[in-house]
């Protein structure tokens, strides 16, 4: 599995190296992984600092070439989608995940709010909920019958 669709985004590992499909472009470029920002998910730019670089999104002559070889011989349509980011992380070989809460994140700055207002809005934006801190729900049971089942918990 060297071809995923993760969030309507096609990605190809070659080499240990992470290429983004771009369509309007129409070949893959050389991108540093995929990093939250406070607000979405996005791609790591590498080379698109300089506007007037001939080699603009690519870095090099042979790294243009490249991604042009690796269209003509990737097949779009076997791409598997992967919905949860760390397993994105995982497939590529991410090694700045953090620790966030209760589930790994890269960051795309260090200076990115890591709030719990943030949290949510990160659980929300991979609408998942969180999976930490859940306490079980008892019914309406009273004290005495929760310290009884507690009892024949421990005695079993």
């Amino acid at each position: 599995m060297n071809l995923i669709v993760f969030h309507d985004k096609i990605y190809k590992k070659h080499d240990k190296k992470l290429y983004l499909f771009e369509p309007t472009w129409d070949c893959f470029r050389p991108i540093g992984g995929i990093a939250w920002n406070g607000k979405s998910l996005v791609a790591i730019e590498l080379f698109k600092s300089n506007l007037f670089d001939p080699y603009y999104g690519f870095g090099s002559l042979e790294t243009k070439l490249l991604c042009k070889q690796l269209i003509m011989e990737t097949e779009l349509s076997e791409a598997v989608e992967i919905k949860d980011p760390s397993v994105v992380w995982k497939w590529y070989g991410e090694e700045n995940a953090k620790w966030w809460k209760d589930r790994p994140c890269v960051f795309l700055y260090a200076e990115i709010s890591r709030d719990t207002e943030s949290w949510k809005r990160y659980l929300q934006y991979l609408n998942v909920r969180a999976k930490t801190l859940r306490r079980p729900y008892h019914g309406r049971a009273t004290r005495r019958l929760l310290l009884a089942r507690n009892k024949n918990i421990n005695e079993s």
